[in-house]
């Protein structure tokens, strides 16, 4: 075994008491956070030394331990015993408090109880710990979660997500008002049909669909974390005749395996995710061959809305074109090499509106836009969070623009969407 491979195994042993346990197995891959800095994460799976009958290869027996550690981080990021039971010889919390556990992650992480990390919920048998910035949330959120047994072993621990750190934090005031951004709040409020499975029916709605706003009121950060670094296309694919080729469909690897070697050299480690103009131009061109060979007679009915770089593949995600757009929207997603600028699979979610088949269409809307934007504004809320901007590689204070309830567009009565 690699040596460098070796210190870490030997130091999780002892850290988390596993006398009692054998290495059975183990895999290294690699990772993005939440800003997009990659590192190499070693999977451990340690099965107690009792078991010595044959083991399946994707089989875990009760009390396997299953630990990953960030290569490039230096932590561990994730323990956890099958089925809750632990052979470990260690006790970790006797006390089964909050303090207790704060002390131990403090000295696993080297972050400050009730400075970076703050007790949110507490249980019989484990505790849950959040991240803010001067009381305000942050996005993407920062979790760690800790759960034990009825004498205190640990039986599981989970961090998810990065603490920022004072330099990567761009203080400000919250000043923001909804009276300031009154043409984006307008812009946000959107028509949509929103199914109704107790109605059986899809329903016109003025909804707000949710997402950040700079607290200068200058620009719009995506509400969903993934979408933050897409390239927008917002592109009608059209073609004046059909093409005839196979698509030779590939497996989509999702996990990004890697060697020894290339964890410890911190292989690719400072590469680039996001696209390049080239990469756009022909993502276009594959997409729009794409659709004319498994959608030949649906010449303008989808739109390339955006491209997204995953860690070994791109993504084109194309939708069909609504007059009013459904809550759930007819998708393809087209998945390419980013070195060939081949396809290699796409994934149509036509089956899934199945459900729908038997649902009565949406009424035509009857309240206006403006007539329902003047309804909605007692209930519009702009939540001051500290939100990590990819343009700048900082956290900056952004307004989260939302609202739990919506417009009926043909009653004109406002509603609940917790409702519908």
């Amino acid at each position: 075994m690699n040596k460098q491979l070796q210190i870490i195994v030997d130091e999780t042993q002892v850290k988390f008491g596993l006398d009692a346990y054998r290495l059975e197995r183990y895999s290294i891959y690699k990772e993005r956070d939440s800003t997009g800095a990659a590192s190499f994460i070693i999977n451990m799976e340690w099965f107690p030394k009792e078991l010595n009958e044959p083991i399946e290869e994707d089989y875990k027996p009760v009390g396997t331990a299953i630990v990953e550690y960030s290569i490039q981080k230096k932590h561990f990021s994730s323990v956890s015993f099958v089925q809750g039971k632990s052979y470990s010889i260690k006790t970790h919390f006797p006390g089964q408090t909050a303090e207790e556990v704060a002390a131990w992650l403090e000295e696993e992480t080297g972050l400050v109880y009730k400075r970076d990390f703050k007790l949110t919920e507490a249980s019989l048998d484990g505790f849950r710990f959040e991240s803010d910035i001067g009381g305000f949330p942050i996005s993407p959120n920062s979790i760690i979660e800790v759960e034990f047994d009825e004498v205190g072993k640990l039986i599981s621990y989970h961090s998810y997500g990065e603490i920022p750190s004072e330099e990567h934090v761009l203080k400000s005031k919250f000043t923001l008002t909804l009276e300031e951004i009154e043409s984006i709040v307008k812009k946000q409020l959107q028509l949509v049909n929103y199914p109704s499975e107790t109605e059986n029916r899809f329903i016109p709605v003025y909804a707000m669909e949710e997402v950040y706003v700079t607290v200068d009121g200058a620009r719009i950060i995506p509400f969903m974390e993934l979408e933050r670094s897409d390239v927008k296309v917002d592109e009608i694919m059209v073609w004046d005749e059909p093409l005839k080729k196979q698509i030779n469909r590939e497996e989509i690897i999702v996990v990004s395996e890697a060697s020894v070697e290339e964890a410890f050299s911190n292989s690719g480690v400072d590469e680039n995710r996001t696209l390049s103009a080239e990469q756009i131009k022909y993502g276009k061109n594959i997409v729009r061959d794409v659709l004319r060979s498994e959608y030949p007679t649906e010449s303008g009915i989808w739109k390339l809305s955006k491209l997204r770089r995953q860690e070994s593949f791109i993504e084109a995600h194309c939708e069909i074109i609504e007059e009013v757009p459904s809550l759930f929207k007819r998708k393809v997603i087209i998945f390419m090499n980013p070195e060939t600028m081949t396809v290699l699979n796409l994934l149509d979610n036509e089956s899934m509106f199945e459900i729908f088949d038997a649902f009565a269409p949406a009424e035509k809307a009857v309240t206006t836009h403006e007539e329902a934007f003047e309804k909605m504004v007692p209930y519009i809320t702009l939540d001051p969070t500290y939100v990590f901007d990819g343009f700048i590689g900082k956290y900056v204070l952004c307004g989260l623009l939302d609202a739990a309830e919506a417009v009926d567009a043909v009653s004109g009565e406002v509603i609940s969407l917790m409702e519908i």
